[in-house]
C-alpha cells in the first residue's frame, strides 16, 4: 500500500485509503506530494488495483511509485509546460503499461489510474479507468473525468441518471486500464486552470457508495483539514441506506444491486487551497 502525503502551511494537501469492511487487503494506491524543487508544483495519483485478478496491490504500487520517481526527477521548465507534459507522460505511462506486461504477462494485473499534476498555470489530468477526478469551484462540485466503464456509456448515451449507476451490477466492469494488454491502455487527458478552490481524486470505493450531494454536504460542514477523512470515513462506516430507484426498475430492465458501506477498499486524494 503506497502512500506518501505531505502539508504546507496556509494549504491541504493528503492521501488516505481504508481497506473497507470485507476486503482482506489493500489494492489502491495514493500518492500526494509537493515537488522538491518548488511546493507550488505538485502531484496526486489514485491508483485503484484490479481485485478480479492477481495481485492488483502489486500494479497500483508499481504505477505509482514510478510516476513519483519520473516527477521528482523532472525539472521545473519542463513541468511548466503543458504540452511537453502531456507527450512524455502519455509515453511513460504506456511505457508502465508494457512493462507490467512483460514482467506478469499479458491479463494477469492490472489498475486504473488518476493522475492530476498542478503546475504554475493549469491543473493536468490523466485518466485511465473509473476512479473520478472532481474540483469545488465557486461552491459547485465538478466532475472532470469521464469514467472508463461500461454503465458510463448508460449515463452519456442512455439518458441514465449518473448517481443511478452504481446500481447496475456490471458497474464494476471497466473499458480502461494499465497492465492487462496494450489495446486497453486509453488515457484521457484533461487541462484545467487553477482556478478551483479544491481538487480531489476518488476511487470508486467511494463514489459506488457516496454520491455527489453527499459529498458536496461534506464540503460544506467538514473542516477542511478534517475533509477527506471524513469522505473516506463516510463510504466505509457509514450506511447511505440506499435503494433503487423505481423510475430505473420501470424504465431498464437489469441485474440491480444495492452498494453497501465498506465493500470496496476506499482511497482518495485532495488538495485545498
Amino acid at each position: 500500500m503506497y502512500i506518501l502525503e505531505r502539508s504546507e502551511k496556509m494549504e491541504i494537501l493528503d492521501s488516505k485509503t481504508d481497506i473497507g469492511r470485507i476486503r482482506d487487503k489493500n489494492e489502491d494506491a495514493v500518492l500526494s506530494i509537493n515537488h522538491p524543487k518548488n511546493k507550488n508544483i505538485k502531484l496526486l495519483i489514485v491508483a485503484d488495483g484490479m481485485g478480479g485478478k492477481e495481485k492488483g496491490e502489486v500494479a497500483s504500487n508499481y504505477v505509482t511509485m514510478y510516476l513519483h520517481k519520473w516527477f521528482i526527477g523532472k525539472d521545473l521548465k519542463t513541468l511548466n509546460d503543458n504540452n511537453k507534459v502531456i507527450n512524455l507522460l502519455n509515453k511513460y505511462i504506456k511505457t508502465l503499461n508494457t512493462n507490467l506486461i512483460k514482467k506478469y504477462g499479458q491479463d494477469k494485473l492490472g489498475t486504473t489510474l488518476t493522475l492530476a499534476l498542478v503546475n504554475k498555470t493549469n491543473t493536468l489530468i490523466f485518466n485511465v479507468g473509473d476512479s473520478r477526478c472532481y474540483i469545488y469551484k465557486e461552491k459547485k462540485l465538478i466532475q472532470v473525468t469521464e469514467d472508463d466503464s461500461d454503465v458510463w456509456m448508460y449515463h452519456k448515451y442512455g439518458g441514465v441518471k449518473k448517481d443511478y449507476l452504481r446500481f447496475f451490477s456490471n458497474n464494476n466492469v471497466i473499458t480502461a486500464c494499465i497492465g492487462i494488454c496494450n489495446e486497453l491502455c486509453k488515457i484521457s487527458t484533461t487541462v484545467i486552470n487553477n482556478d478551483y478552490d479544491m481538487i480531489f481524486l476518488l476511487t470508486d470505493g467511494v463514489t459506488d457508495i457516496i454520491t455527489d450531494a453527499k459529498i458536496k454536504t461534506l464540503i460544506r460542514k467538514t473542516p477542511k483539514e478534517e475533509l477527506l477523512s471524513s469522505i473516506i470515513n463516510e463510504a466505509v462506516n457509514v450506511d447511505q441506506n440506499l435503494k433503487v430507484p423505481l423510475s430505473l426498475k420501470r424504465k431498464f430492465t437489469a441485474n440491480y444491486i444495492v452498494p453497501f458501506k465498506g465493500r470496496d477498499n476506499a482511497s482518495g486524494v485532495i488538495y485545498i487551497k
